[in-house]
C-alpha cells in the first residue's frame, strides 16, 4: 500500500458524555465500547473536513474497517464528558488509517487508538480515494 504518512495531527472533534449503558458493573466504560466512541470522533473528523459520510453513502462509497487498536490509559466513568480528538494518520490509494485520543474533562489522557479503512463501493469492491476527500485531507494535514 503507498500511503503518504506525516505526523498527525489529532484536534478536538467532540465530545461525549458517558452513558450508563456504556459501562460495566463498577460504573466504568466497557473497554469495547470505545470503538464506538470513536466512530463518533470518525464521523465529526469527517463532518469538520467538509466530508459528512452521507455524501458518500449517496455517491455508493463506505469506509469498511479493515483493523483497530485500542490502547487503555486511565478509565472513563458514567457520566464522565469525553473530549474525542482525531485525526488522519495516512492516506493510500484506497485505504485511511485515523489516529485518535479520548481524554477527561481534567485532560487526562484515557484511550488512544486507531482504525485502518479501505473505501469500498455498494459491491463491496476497492475504489480509490474520491480526488475532493483527498484534497481535503491533506489540506487538514
Amino acid at each position: 500500500m503507498a500511503t503518504s504518512a506525516k505526523q498527525t495531527t489529532i484536534d478536538k472533534v467532540a465530545e461525549y458524555r458517558v452513558v450508563f449503558a456504556d459501562c460495566d458493573p463498577m460504573r466504568i466504560v466497557y473497554y469495547g465500547n470505545y470503538f464506538r466512541i470513536f466512530e463518533i470522533g470518525r464521523a465529526e473528523l469527517f463532518r469538520k473536513l467538509g466530508h459528512a459520510f452521507p455524501g458518500y453513502i449517496e455517491r455508493g462509497l463506505y469506509l469498511a474497517v479493515l483493523a483497530t487498536e485500542c490502547r487503555y490509559h486511565s478509565p472513563a466513568r458514567y457520566d464522565d464528558v469525553v473530549s474525542v480528538h482525531a485525526g488522519i494518520e495516512s492516506v493510500g490509494r484506497a485505504r485511511l488509517k485515523i489516529r485518535y485520543e479520548l481524554r477527561s474533562a481534567e485532560d487526562t489522557l484515557l484511550v488512544t487508538g486507531s482504525t485502518e479503512h479501505a473505501i469500498l463501493d455498494d459491491d463491496g469492491r476497492p475504489q480509490r480515494m474520491p480526488q475532493d476527500l483527498r484534497d481535503a485531507v491533506e489540506a487538514a494535514s
